[in-house]
């Protein structure tokens, strides 16, 4: 490629050195276009969070995989896993961003719709 970055997490994590409103959305008053910008800026961190809940859940799943892969199957690396309720908390707070990532993109589609 042209040396963009193409992982959908370097993308992400990107954004926030090129935060801008979009050219396709038309001149508007002050008021509205600061309001967009706002949300556009919480959009991007709901999408940094995310990401880095996501990049916690897939460390879990390659830890276990790492795990299973071992000659033998060590127990007390499964039972660590086994044990590990630091993963359902990732979850839960990756199911909290996913959400509020969600209701922002309504409320940035409810803007644009003005």
């Amino acid at each position: 490629m042209s040396g963009k970055r193409m992982r959908a997490r370097d993308r992400v994590m990107d954004r926030g050195n090129q935060r801008s409103i979009p050219d396709a959305v038309p001149e508007k008053p002050k008021k509205r276009s600061a309001h967009l910008e706002n949300v556009l800026l919480f959009i991007d961190d709901d999408l940094r969070e995310t990401a880095l809940g996501v990049a916690r859940v897939e460390q879990f799943l390659v830890d276990a995989l790492e795990v299973l892969e071992h000659p033998g199957l060590p127990r007390k690396e499964v039972y660590a896993l086994a044990s590990n309720t630091q993963v359902l908390d990732y979850l839960d707070d990756l199911n909290a961003t996913v959400e509020s990532l969600r209701r922002r993109m309504a409320q940035l589609a409810s803007i644009l719709k003005s």
